[in-house]
């Protein structure tokens, strides 16, 4: 569990204090067959373990991920393209929630606080979807508009208006093309806002353009992820979402 996770049971009084000082101790290294694991390390950063599936066999993430579900809620499995079988075999004794890009495996966080989430357009899906299923597992509403690209600036508007409603911290947008998305969101609100340039685009290096468009903007609350990057983005979101409460 997350350090926040923690400090609620022992408030709620569902940890004893000698089980939540061995959360904390220095036993935080294990070794899962040719992988240490650092089993603690969730405890640390208040983020819940993500683990990097794309090069992994379906061996190895069966694994790791078993092993870390024995001393946490959940794990994020990011990237893998086993997703389906992982699904198949952790639904048995876990909940589970699955995207293209990303896995969570383990019982949801009660939430707290709000994040908007806001697409330019539908080959930004996968991304976007990434970014909601992340905030749900670090434990923030996702308040998500898809399709919501300046072609139809009416539509940004309305995102922006509901998200101001629910009092969200922070705001990720999910752009490819030219990215325009980003800056101009950033000019109508006074939060964070943090950039996802996607590999979407037509021509000349248009997997980069999103990205060196958003990197090169004038709007001075903006700050920017990689390309594609939506997990990072949300994780980012989540906290400030999660320590402005």
């Amino acid at each position: 569990m997350t350090f926040d996770e923690l400090y609620n049971k022992i408030q709620a009084g569902k940890i004893s204090k000698l089980d939540a000082q061995k959360h904390f101790s220095l036993d935080w290294l294990e070794t899962a067959s040719r992988h240490i694991l650092d089993v603690n390390r969730g405890m640390r950063t208040n983020i819940p373990e993500i683990i990097y599936g794309e090069y992994k066999s379906l061996e190895q993430t069966i694994e790791i991920t078993s092993n870390i579900l024995k001393k946490h809620e959940r794990v994020i499995i990011s990237r893998s393209k086993f997703n389906n079988e992982l699904a198949d075999l952790f639904r048995q004794n876990y909940q589970v929630i699955k995207s293209d890009n990303v896995l969570v495996v383990g019982e949801l966080p009660e939430p707290k606080g709000h994040i908007l989430v806001v697409s330019a357009g539908a080959a930004d899906h996968p991304v976007c979807e990434e970014c909601e299923i992340i905030l749900k597992a670090v434990g923030v509403n996702p308040i998500v508009f898809e399709d919501r690209g300046i072609a139809h600036p009416t539509r940004v508007i309305e995102a922006i208006m509901q998200g101001i409603e629910k009092d969200v911290k922070a705001v990720i947008v999910v752009a490819g093309m030219e990215g325009a998305l980003a800056p101009f969101v950033a000019s109508l609100v006074g939060l964070p806002v943090i950039g996802v340039p996607t590999s979407v685009g037509y021509g000349f290096r248009a997997k980069e353009a999103a990205l060196t468009s958003m990197l090169a903007s004038c709007a001075p609350n903006l700050t920017v992820v990689n390309i594609d990057g939506g997990l990072r983005a949300a994780v980012v979101a989540a906290l400030i979402a999660k320590n402005s409460n």
